[in-house]
């Protein structure tokens, strides 16, 4: 059975149906952060058994109304409820008025005998109303009237029978007599709460036939009084004498009215998760600061206008219990954190239905990947690259004879271990990586309620441990390779050593023209190596030469440095982006999971908040 078949049996009532569905998924979540610091276990148990509770209630007679006289020791509602059967059903005390047993008599027998099992009324205590006693209480039909035991009794177990009873009841009716109506115990444990279930709460002054009518007006008064300030200011008063007889017949309207309506049942449901729902508002703040839903169309995928349900983006303790079942929720699971990969079988495959990283604002995720990248070195790492290209080219496309210059000078680079040697990568401090993680997490989720901003901070820690050596494993695949050599760098070196062969062949043609010339130009007529006039031109040709070779070094020089800034831009990009994959997968996704999670609550929170008006009865 389904969140869309839930009371089909026999209460059809599709919206509340939809609002345990919520209040299902609530409790989930809420198990999956119980604890001292988180959900209260007093609140996720309270709910677990309403949905037990209420899924049993919604799959019994529809037809019946349960409505319970729940009071005190001599308030006389056993007296008001053998006046309103029609018999002495439910006998009072004599010596000291006390009912040690819940009765029941019900107006029409047929299919309430589950639900008298449920309610756990002993078959010899069950009444059902003869032929005879039934005309002109054709109205009654279906009413199932319980008178409880004393909620004070001194009998063993009849407290608990009446807490338990007051819970299952569709209605209840308060009998309270004129000597103890501002009974603090009354109001405190069973009235105070029951304040937003005015529609299916009245309250009775009875034995009134004990007071004047002033006093009987003044104790009314009085009674309006203390239920207002408490809270109670809807809640029907009505006074009665179970002995006389005053009142019984607006009682019987009442209970009439609801039995006729059959809302009885729902409305008491509605009511419970009503006030779960106001202890779980606590846990649901403002939407995650800096985060804007995706993009959708308003409404989508939701009847009443409300947005799309985030899908899930892990599973949650006992994801294979449904409220409706017989048996209890887990209460404890080894399963692992709501942030951990893992699929909704559990068969630890990842649950791809949705990006969680959509639910970290991008703001303080792209802070975090740049704390990151400062933290891995990333900026003096790539810096380095230049430096690194310069050197490595000055070897193939310098000038042989600037470079012997400079070596003779002393300004030739030392040859020492380049920074970005990928081996020599700087490792990130984990000191460094931890307060990066810390800050982000504070950003996120310092201004959720607990225990959100505890668990987001959780779940942003979850997978630290991991992340320095996965940083200093993205710097090194976004570096490019040390000994990497452009193919025209090996062009140009050629041409240098061309160039260069040839000044020295000038010079060594110079040489020889002035060794040689000045003493055969007397005996001989002039050569290649004695034309003393080539000498000049040969002195210009070799001046030409060095200053081309220059030229070029220099002009190859410039492009090396602008290569060299489109690597480094290139590499910067391509580290950058190794360093968002480890945020992301490392940090942005746990968090992401958990911020998931709180989305989907506030969600399920409205959702189950929501009322539609009831269109009839």
């Amino acid at each position: 059975m389904t969140a869309n078949t839930i009371g089909v049996a026999d209460l059809p009532n599709t919206r509340l149906s939809a609002r345990l569905a919520s209040l299902t998924e609530l409790t989930k979540i809420g198990f999956g952060r119980a604890g001292t610091d988180g959900f209260s276990t007093e609140l996720l148990t309270e709910a677990e058994l309403l949905l037990r509770r209420s899924g049993e209630r919604m799959r019994m007679s529809a037809s019946h109304t349960v409505v319970a006289l729940a009071g005190g020791t001599g308030s006389g509602k056993s007296t008001l409820f053998n006046a309103l059967s029609g018999a002495n059903f439910s006998p009072p005390g004599v010596t000291r008025p006390t009912t040690k047993h819940s009765h029941a008599c019900v107006w029409g027998m047929e299919g309430a005998a589950p639900l008298l099992d449920w309610l756990g009324v002993q078959r010899r205590h069950r009444y059902a109303r003869a032929s005879a006693l039934d005309e002109g209480e054709a109205t009654l039909n279906g009413l199932l009237l319980l008178d409880l035991p004393d909620h004070d009794s001194v009998v063993s177990g009849s407290a608990a029978l009446v807490d338990r009873l007051v819970k299952m009841a569709d209605m209840l009716v308060w009998v309270l007599d004129p000597l103890k109506y501002a009974d603090a115990s009354v109001h405190r444990r069973y009235l105070v709460p029951l304040a937003g279930h005015a529609a299916v709460t009245s309250v009775v002054l009875n034995k009134v036939d004990m007071l004047s009518v002033d006093q009987a007006a003044d104790c009314e008064s009085d009674l309006r009084r203390l239920l207002e300030a408490e809270g109670l200011a809807e809640t029907k008063v009505l006074v009665t004498s179970a002995t006389t007889g005053t009142g019984l017949g607006e009682l019987r309207r009442v209970l009439a009215g609801a039995v006729a309506a059959r809302q009885a049942a729902t409305d008491r449901i509605g009511a419970d998760v009503d006030a779960l729902l106001e202890r779980f508002a606590v846990y649901a703040g403002d939407r995650v600061p800096g985060w804007q839903p995706p993009e959708r169309a308003a409404g989508e995928g939701h009847p009443n206008g409300h947005p799309a349900r985030p899908v899930p983006a892990a599973p949650v303790p006992g994801n294979d219990w449904q409220p409706w079942q017989m048996t209890a929720a887990p209460t404890s699971s080894t399963a692992q954190p709501p942030w951990d990969d893992a699929s909704p079988d559990g068969d630890g495959a990842a649950s791809a239905a949705e990006d969680p990283t959509v639910y970290v604002p991008a703001g303080p995720a792209g802070l975090l990947t740049a704390a990151l990248a400062k933290a891995a070195g990333v900026a003096a790492m790539t810096e380095t690259l230049n430096g690194l290209r310069e050197r490595s080219a000055a070897r193939y496309v310098g000038w042989p004879p600037a470079r012997l210059a400079a070596r003779m000078v002393g300004r030739a680079p030392a040859r020492k271990p380049l920074a970005a040697d990928p081996a020599a990568a700087p490792q990130a401090q984990q000191a460094d990586i931890d307060n990066a993680i810390t800050v982000f997490a504070s950003e996120v989720g310092g201004s959720l309620p607990e225990p959100w901003s505890r668990t987001v901070l959780t779940a942003a820690r979850s997978r630290a441990d991991g992340v320095q050596a996965a940083l200093g494993a993205a710097v090194r695949q976004g570096l490019p390779p040390r000994d990497k050599v452009t193919g025209w760098w090996r062009l140009i070196a050629l041409a240098q050593w061309l160039l260069m062969l040839l000044t020295l062949a000038g010079l060594v043609w110079i040489v020889l023209i002035l060794s040689f010339g000045e003493s055969h130009l007397a005996h001989k007529p002039p050569s290649l190596i004695s034309d003393v006039s080539l000498a000049p031109w040969l002195g210009v040709m070799v001046v030409a030469l060095l200053l081309l070779g220059w030229l070029i070094s220099s002009w190859c020089q410039n492009m090396v440095v602008l290569a060299a800034d489109r690597e480094r831009e290139l590499a910067v990009h391509a580290i950058l982006a190794q360093v968002g994959a480890v945020t992301s997968d490392l940090v942005l996704v746990p968090v992401g999971r958990e911020l998931a999670d709180y989305e989907r609550f506030r969600t399920e929170l409205a959702a189950a908040r929501a009322q539609l008006p009831r269109t009839g009865g």
